[in-house]
């Protein structure tokens, strides 16, 4: 099984950072259960990252943007080499539109 770096670009990070603080408004001990289940299903990405399939947003652009879906969210991200690069985190109701 091929391993892999998994990098999160800052667009990412604001988005676990805005879910984070949005969630933490009615519960601190959600707001950390949630990030933590997202942060551990990211550090998985190193070994399972081609097992997730394309996203619909890849429609657009066609650069093999796959996501991992946990729970109403998804992890939008693509592989290069030997790097899974982690784009964005989404809420699964919210726009499709992926900026890259």
């Amino acid at each position: 099984m091929k391993k892999y770096r998994v990098e999160i670009k800052p667009a990412a990070e604001a988005d676990l950072l805005k879910r984070y603080n949005e969630i933490g408004e009615a519960s601190q001990q959600n707001a950390l259960n949630w990030y933590l289940s997202i942060i551990d299903a990211i550090e998985k990405l190193d070994e399972l990252a081609e097992l997730c399939p394309i996203a619909p947003e890849d429609t657009e652009i066609y650069k093999d943007i796959r996501h991992l879906i946990i729970g109403d969210y998804r992890v939008l991200y693509h592989i290069v080499g030997k790097v899974v690069t982690v784009l964005h985190i989404r809420h699964s109701a919210m726009d499709r539109k992926l900026d890259y």
